[in-house]
């Protein structure tokens, strides 16, 4: 293992679980993914110091299971998880030697949707009405004559363009779509080009499992000027003894980067990139934007 300190005692598994069309889940013997549970002290992702092994947690564990029922049966997978002692990252190594196509085969597949579904009472209204949508005409709405001044990257779409894209589109902005793992549109996973004004990330660093790769596409992909909209459930630090039991903290949703503020602080600080936390969310940025907008300048 790459952040490996010191073994203690080490188990493994050398299956991973694949959704058959019963829903039920079975072994996989070809090209299978090694899945380490163990005492590792592992070095954390976000700052380098030492994290300890707190827990496993069932892969079929979701975030939906916090409504009341539980979406998926039990699997025979524990998902690993550490703590950092420095900065509280909480994080599992499961799937760090995944490849897109197994993020695509065992997380983000046709029953990701269960793991992940609408408000209920609110399936299958038109995109226009998700909230994801409206998460858009929020940004929009605090970047309002800025649309030919700026380029924007929906970093983890969710489409080509996904709903929250499209909202930004739909108010004249220029936006690209780029989904690292789940693209099915045309061009959604190629890699873009060039720097951009903004970078929004709904819901998507949780599901970054390399995090040298995270910071560095951002620090590649940003303008000297420009902003990083992040969205993901900052945990608090120290955390609670039962941190495992989070809602947040569930494999089947991919949820395998979970930050404190401290720690996302100190992973973009690596490449000289600054995080801030205002009212309306929380932002990465080198210099103050000077285009139009209301997060710094009202």
């Amino acid at each position: 293992m790459e952040h490996a300190v010191h073994v203690n005692w080490m188990v493994r598994l050398n299956f991973v679980i694949v959704p058959t069309k019963s829903g039920a889940y079975a072994p996989l013997s070809e090209n299978s993914i090694l899945v380490e549970i163990s005492g590792q002290i592992l070095r954390c992702k976000c700052c380098g110091a030492s994290s300890n092994y707190i827990g496993s947690v069932d892969f079929n564990k979701s975030c939906a299971d916090r409504l009341g029922t539980r979406i998926f049966p039990k699997s025979d997978i524990l998902v690993p998880y550490w703590k950092c002692a420095d900065c509280g990252f909480i994080f599992t190594n499961h799937a760090d030697q995944w490849t897109d196509q197994d993020f695509q085969r065992l997380i983000y597949n046709d029953d990701y949707a269960k793991a992940d579904p609408p408000i209920p009472g609110r399936q299958n209204i038109p995109v226009r009405e998700t909230p994801s949508y409206q998460k858009g005409k929020l940004i929009a709405s605090l970047f309002q004559g800025s649309q030919n001044d700026i380029r924007i990257l929906d970093y983890g779409a969710g489409g080509n363009p996904g709903p929250t894209g499209l909202a930004l589109i739909d108010e004249g902005f220029n936006v690209r779509s780029y989904e690292p793992h789940r693209a099915k549109g045309a061009d959604a996973d190629q890699i873009p080009e060039g720097r951009y004004h903004l970078i929004i990330a709904v819901e998507v660093f949780e599901h970054c499992h390399d995090l040298r790769n995270l910071a560095e596409f951002m620090d590649n992909h940003l303008c000297q000027d420009g902003l990083i909209w992040i969205q993901t459930l900052l945990h608090p630090h120290p955390a609670p003894a039962d941190i495992l039991n989070s809602w947040y903290i569930s494999p089947r949703n991919g949820h395998v980067s979970i930050f404190t503020f401290w720690a996302l602080t100190i992973l973009f600080s690596s490449v000289r990139l600054n995080i801030v936390q205002t009212i309306n969310g929380i932002f990465g940025f080198r210099n103050l934007p000077q285009f139009r907008n209301k997060i710094f300048f009202s």
